[in-house]
């Protein structure tokens, strides 16, 4: 039953994205930094792209311990509740779910672009498969985060 939410709220997420875009914080490297004040709309789109020095040789890093890390060095707050992502820098799912937090991939090997996508600098990128308790980050890759409503 999960499932079945997860793949209709990816659609209406979609549906949701093809009515306006905005542009993201992105948090790139191991610095984890924000990218200039002009990239920043909103905190409802952000994008992580870990680097092989912020892995430090780890093959098996999940993107939730990649974003406790940057939790820990005070560069993104989020809740987590039952496996899911309820909140990011302060954006909160509603109880109604009529917005929610949405995870998208560059990473082909994790992302299925029939569950929905995301556009981000020209390029079109696949909802991903797992959650951040289980999704296995690769230095380069994207992991963009977008808050969509879905009324």
């Amino acid at each position: 039953m999960k499932k079945l939410v997860s793949v209709l709220l990816v659609l209406v997420c979609l549906a949701a994205m093809l009515a306006g875009c905005q542009k993201p914080i992105v948090i790139d490297d191991g610095d984890a930094t924000v990218v200039s004040d002009a990239y920043i709309v909103s905190d409802t789109y952000i994008v992580i792209k870990p680097s092989e020095a912020s892995l430090e040789g780890k093959t098996d890093m999940l993107l939730i311990d990649f974003m406790s890390q940057l939790k820990e060095k005070g560069e993104l707050k989020f809740g987590i509740s039952d496996g899911m992502v309820t909140s990011i820098n302060g954006i909160d799912n509603p109880e109604d779910w009529s917005s929610c937090w949405m995870l998208y991939t560059s990473d082909a090997e994790n992302s299925n672009t029939a569950w929905g996508t995301v556009e981000y600098e020209g390029k079109t990128y696949g909802s991903a498969i797992s959650g951040a308790e289980a999704l296995k980050i690769k230095a380069g890759e994207l992991y963009i985060w977008v808050f969509q409503s879905f009324s």
